[in-house]
């Protein structure tokens, strides 16, 4: 990723962040209470790229997902992975690399990748053969499959988007 998209990227967290701010602040003025003592409250819903830092995501919960323009409706951390995974894998170069990264790549108890689910607490089943680990919270999940699986096989998910509401 180059240094331009790098400080775009910042920047467009920190404008979902102020948003966020603000619309609590709103809602406590027009409402005459504080945002999280409204019952029945979904909570605001907001859209991050995926490109944002994994952090962001913390306490949020996904509603649906845009990749390559398909919206895909998903309730966890572990169903977006999947998809991402998925639509990486459906790529013959990009599934020839997800093979060859299979048992390489580690945390600290368990392979990431893997041929089987052995050992695995939660696994997500790719393809035949392809297993990824999942057993991890929401940032460290997705700082890990961005960094140590997308990255290293050169999968662009510069374009995908995820509609979240605060928990």
């Amino acid at each position: 990723m180059d240094i331009k998209r790098e400080i775009q990227d910042a920047r467009d967290e920190l404008l979902n962040q102020m948003d966020v701010v603000f619309e609590k602040l709103i809602e406590q003025v027009v409402c005459g209470v504080k945002t999280n003592e409204i019952r029945g409250s979904k909570g605001f819903e907001r859209e991050y790229r995926l490109t944002s830092n994994p952090s962001i995501f913390k306490g949020k919960k996904p509603i649906h997902m845009t990749i390559k323009g398909e919206q895909i409706e998903v309730s966890t951390w572990k169903a977006v992975v999947s998809e991402i995974m998925k639509h990486c894998n459906a790529d013959v170069e990009k599934h020839v690399e997800l093979m060859n990264l299979r048992g390489k790549i580690s945390g600290k108890k368990r392979a990431i990748l893997a041929k089987n689910d052995n050992g695995m607490r939660g696994p997500i089943k790719i393809d035949e053969n392809l297993y990824l680990e999942a057993h991890y919270d929401t940032e460290s999940l997705l700082r890990t499959v961005l960094t140590r699986v997308l990255d290293v096989v050169g999968y662009d998910y510069s374009g995908i988007t995820i509609k979240t509401r605060a928990n």
